[in-house]
């Protein structure tokens, strides 16, 4: 299953890249990556694994078994809450 890759910048904000982000249903998982400092994503009916590698902390989503758009959240520690979306296409 491939990984679609989301950048995660924090600064005095938090901003992702891509926003919204385009995942295959029951085929892609989607891969957050900073080297900006930890994070934690609420994906509501997903559990998000984390791992760090280096100086890159990465939060990881298993597939995605239902076609739509799902909000989810994006915080860090001192900063406001980002609500970026996940597309599931068929």
């Amino acid at each position: 299953m491939a990984d679609k890759k989301v950048t995660v910048t924090i600064g005095s904000t938090i901003s992702v890249n891509p926003d919204p982000i385009q995942a295959k249903k029951n085929q892609d998982k989607v891969q957050w990556e900073s080297t900006t400092g930890q994070f934690t994503i609420d994906l509501p009916g997903h559990t998000i694994t984390y791992k760090q590698e280096g100086q890159k902390y990465i939060g990881l989503s298993g597939d995605f078994s239902t076609v739509g758009t799902l909000k989810y959240s994006v915080s860090a520690s001192g900063k406001p809450v980002l609500d970026p979306e996940v597309e599931v296409v068929p």
